[in-house]
């Protein structure tokens, strides 16, 4: 046993980051061993964790799929916008200035 009372605060927090370190190292070591056990009990089913968990299929099918534009800037045509993430600063300062987002469409 540690006996606290004795240590100076820079000691305990010595001691401290110690114990996180060791426990984040423990957690990191959990994780590895049950990745290894769950690859091998796949691996002896002939299959994938992906593929257990259909995790493969998924990305699969989007990959390097395209998605096809819906929106276009009629001030410059090489200027589209899917409808997918952040919206294009040319859609964005038009919508403010009070157009449609139906203008757009393509």
């Amino acid at each position: 046993m540690i006996d606290l009372n004795g240590m100076t605060e820079a000691d305990l927090r010595q001691l401290m980051s110690q114990a996180e370190r060791a426990l984040r190292d423990r957690h990191q070591q959990r994780i590895h061993g049950l990745r290894k056990e769950a690859e091998e009990l796949a691996a002896s089913l002939g299959m994938t964790v992906a593929e257990v968990f259909g995790l493969e299929k998924a990305q699969k099918s989007m990959a390097g799929k395209k998605v096809a534009p819906k929106y276009i800037n009629p001030a410059n045509p090489a200027e589209t916008w899917t409808g997918r993430g952040k919206r294009p600063r040319w859609l964005a300062d038009a919508l403010n200035a009070g157009a449609s987002l139906s203008q757009f469409a393509v």
